[in-house]
């Protein structure tokens, strides 16, 4: 019985309680009814903040002109090497001419490939350096943007639908991370610190 008594306490106390947050409007949970909330997440499409940073893209730009630039130089490396070839052609097997002009090709195919080489390795390495400089550029951005306003969790997110014809693309868009938001994207506020 004195368990009975107390299971009817408790029900008693948790009623009034109930009742009297009802009564002053509090505590009703409606899923409809909008809730105040306070934004602590972000998104950010880390791929437009690149797209559109001023000094990201005059980098790029300047690299695009040094890659056509030794482009041209290995267009002419290669056309000096075909010259030779063909020189080679006219001339008889086994003659001082022939081995002249052997040893000249042998030497540009070496000098093209050298150059090929280095120009590959300088890209790849000033372009990496480019985007690790940018990139923690904008992360040092995003987060004193989110410290500024007190978003704990920034993610990364795509706002573009990509082109779904290209299989590739298909699968990224379809295991993006952030399926829906709605006014927690922070990207603009993002570029705007850079340009």
């Amino acid at each position: 019985m004195d368990r009975n008594m107390a299971y009817a306490g408790v029900a008693v106390v948790l009623a009034g309680l109930l009742g009297f947050n009802w009564a002053q409007g509090r505590g009703a949970l409606n899923a409809d009814e909008p809730r105040p909330m306070t934004q602590d997440i972000a998104v950010v499409d880390v791929g437009k903040v690149f797209e559109k940073h001023k000094r990201f893209r005059a980098r790029s730009e300047e690299f695009q002109r040094v890659n056509k630039e030794a482009e041209q130089e290995l267009k002419k490396l290669a056309e000096e090497g075909q010259k030779l070839k063909e020189e080679l052609g006219r001339q008889k097997a086994g003659s001082a001419e022939f081995a002249r002009i052997q040893k000249e090709l042998a030497e540009k195919a070496a000098e093209f490939q050298k150059y090929q080489k280095e120009q590959a390795e300088r890209f790849q390495k000033e372009q990496s350096e480019a985007i690790a400089v940018t990139y923690k550029e904008i992360s040092e951005e995003i987060q004193r943007i989110a410290e500024a306003r007190g978003l704990r969790l920034v993610i990364r997110s795509q706002s573009e639908t990509p082109d779904l014809k290209i299989p590739g693309k298909l699968g990224e868009w379809v295991n993006r991370q952030v399926l829906y938001e709605n006014g927690l994207d922070i990207t603009d506020d993002v570029i705007q610190a850079f340009n």
